[in-house]
């Protein structure tokens, strides 16, 4: 990083990007040439997880005097840039969206003297598409360009619509090439010592009465429970909904939590119970999710109302079952003291958030074989999520594996 102004670090979570990234922030800071740095991070990792990293190791000890941290939400607020020498953008697929208003309000102000890391472990967790405004944002458009749309008529095709892109052949190696003297990538199975996650998906039955439901509400829009009308609007709103039918609870028009089967709410109680005493981080979409569980299971603790050092709070086992939203606590803080298991209540779409969310217990410092369990309602929305994430995570991995060939063929 220290022979790099612009660079992406692009190391699969858990190898301690934030520690090398402290450690190359102490060594310019010590030869002059950084007096201060900004760094922009998800609301939680900006005020636990960087403070925490600092406290943690004796050499870093006095740095955070020189170092400002915000997230992404108040970057507004961040004022005149140019008083920074070094920006680092962490969890930097947060800036993914090309069109995102509080980005593209910054760039400007990134003058060319200004160093800037961006750090993350999923760098196209979704699509090749999502590199784009990721790397414009570290090198000002040299490698990929300036213009979104021009990206993907120059290396994709789309449908009629122009609302699904394809890769052209031989796009992505392409891509790659281009942007490889920008990142370090390190891969997990070549620098980790923490065991392979075991994956177990318990099938789930849905109830004869939900699947009325759910075959209904997928056929035409439109179902009723508890004489209560769901409408989905469009197939977004259908996912979700189908999604909210598998967990055992659907909202209503007026947001009202309409109660549907209990089923996963059991398969979650039979899970936690094989686990002994062992804890667990219990991963969920929905806001009603969230309150039925922490009904459900005694000493189930809510994330999101949880007031004080969550990662503390784990870590040093106060609390025993943990549930929390992926969007929230996916990112950023090392809970691998505290335990090794992750059960996702109900999948998600997002690779970046499955990987992430998952990263917090399969990460360095972990002593035993990580495990995660997946509720899943066979049949159902819940096995396409599932094939979504091996699809999205295998075209992941295949970018970080040809990065890191071109790593070591630079080497040799």
């Amino acid at each position: 990083m220290l022979s790099r102004e612009r660079a992406g670090q692009f190391v699969c979570p858990g190898l301690g990007k934030t520690a090398a990234t402290l450690a190359a922030m102490q060594d310019l800071m010590a030869d002059g040439a950084c007096r201060r740095a900004l760094v922009v991070a998800p609301l939680r990792v900006a005020r636990l997880t960087w403070p925490n990293e600092i406290r943690k190791w004796d050499q870093f000890r006095g740095l955070e005097r020189s170092i400002q941290f915000i997230n992404y939400e108040s970057l507004h607020k961040v004022g005149d840039v140019s008083r920074f020498d070094l920006v680092v953008f962490d969890e930097l697929t947060k800036a993914k969206n090309p069109s995102s208003k509080r980005i593209n309000a910054l760039r400007p102000l990134l003058l060319p003297s200004i160093r800037r890391w961006g750090l993350t472990g999923t760098p196209r967790p979704n699509s090749l598409l999502e590199l784009f405004a990721q790397v414009r944002l570290l090198d000002d458009g040299k490698r990929l360009g300036r213009s979104y749309s021009m990206f993907q008529q120059a290396w994709f095709t789309s449908d009629y619509m122009g609302y699904n892109w394809t890769p052209r052949e031989g796009a992505e190696e392409a891509i790659y090439e281009k942007i490889r003297d920008l990142t370090i990538t390190l891969r997990a199975e070549d620098y980790s010592d923490v065991a392979d996650t075991v994956v177990e998906d318990i099938e789930v039955a849905l109830p004869d009465s939900a699947r009325g439901i759910y075959g209904e509400l997928e056929r035409e829009l439109l179902a009723y429970v508890e004489r209560r009308e769901v409408v989905a609007v469009n197939a977004a709103v259908l996912v979700n909904k189908l999604l909210q039918v598998c967990g055992g609870a659907i909202y209503d028009a007026e947001r009202s939590v309409l109660p549907i089967h209990d089923a996963k709410t059991k398969a979650l109680q039979a899970c936690l119970k094989k686990l002994g005493k062992e804890r667990a981080i219990i991963f969920c979409n929905f806001i009603h999710e969230r309150e039925r569980i922490c009904a459900a299971v005694p000493g189930a603790v809510d994330a999101s109302k949880f007031d004080g050092d969550i990662e503390d709070a784990w870590n040093s086992g106060r609390i025993r079952w943990l549930v929390a939203d992926p969007r929230s606590m996916g990112h950023g803080l090392n809970l691998q003291v505290g335990g090794r298991n992750v059960v996702w209540f109900s999948p998600t779409h997002s690779r970046e958030l499955y990987d992430q969310a998952n990263a917090r217990v399969a990460r360095s410092g972990q002593l035993l074989v990580p495990q995660v369990f997946r509720l899943i309602c066979t049949g159902t929305i819940d096995d396409a999520v599932v094939e979504t994430l091996r699809e999205r995570g295998d075209a992941q991995s295949e970018m970080l594996s040809i990065l890191s060939n071109f790593k070591q063929l630079k080497t040799a």
